[in-house]
């Protein structure tokens, strides 16, 4: 008797630490400009006093030699982007606040962490936070605003990330008010292991692009959500993931 085995698409590798995006898709999906996504994960040249040295890239690419991220690098630029889009910090500071959290948590991913979301959220504030705003205020709004991120994670019975739920109302390089974070719908998804990592409607492995382009071909919303058996919400939120 034969007995088949189930193949393995992924050729035994974890598909979140698969190289599968550029910094063209992670600006896309994230709603982050392109250029500071090449400059967290491939680093960039320097200015003024340090014209002419290569700064280090905050966040370590998984291919680096041919400018590719993963799922895991994706998620990390989700967070920081909550670090550095609403405070403004220098980025020196972030590297140092990114990398004691990495000593302290012996972790190459620290953002990425199971750990983030119980004390080293208070530890990365305690390290950062106090950058920010040495008022009581100020922690409590980092807090805050970092929980609002890490909530748009899923993960594993063990700890492990393995889907997120991006913002899809990111414009003009505005994010979503930390008072309203909450409200934000979480109907579009991004699973390394779910149409090879792309966008989908959550639960149903349905492809954004795929809804897109039929609504830009002339079907409306509401024979879309009819043909694909979801609500008509869904449908709009998955048209709104690919029309920046």
């Amino acid at each position: 008797m034969v007995i088949l085995r189930k193949s393995d698409p992924y050729g035994g590798r974890d598909p979140r630490a698969i190289p599968a995006y550029n910094a063209l898709d992670a600006a896309h999906y994230l709603r982050v400009p392109e250029n500071t996504i090449r400059a967290w994960v491939f680093g960039r040249s320097g200015a003024g006093p340090r014209a002419g040295r290569r700064l280090r890239p905050v966040i370590p690419a998984a291919d680096p030699a041919s400018h590719l991220l993963s799922f895991i690098n994706i998620v990390e630029v989700h967070v920081l982007d909550a670090i550095r889009r609403h405070h403004h910090v220098e980025m020196r500071r972030i590297r140092a606040a990114i990398e004691y959290l990495q000593t302290e948590f012996d972790s190459p991913h620290p953002l990425v962490d199971h750990a983030m979301e119980t004390d080293g959220t208070d530890v990365f504030v305690r390290e950062y936070g106090t950058l920010i705003n040495a008022s009581r205020h100020g922690q409590l709004a980092m807090r805050t605003m970092l929980d609002a991120y890490l909530k748009r994670i899923d993960r594993d019975q063990h700890g492990v990330a393995v889907r997120l739920f991006p913002f899809m109302r990111k414009r003009g390089g505005d994010a979503p008010g930390q008072q309203t974070l909450g409200g934000y719908p979480r109907f579009v998804s991004i699973d390394p292991r779910v149409a090879f990592g792309r966008p989908v409607i959550s639960g149903s492995g349905i492809p954004t692009i795929e809804v897109a382009e039929r609504f830009n071909a002339g079907e409306s919303i509401e024979d879309l959500a009819y043909d694909y058996e979801r609500k008509p919400a869904e449908i709009q939120e998955a048209i709104r993931c690919e029309a920046a």
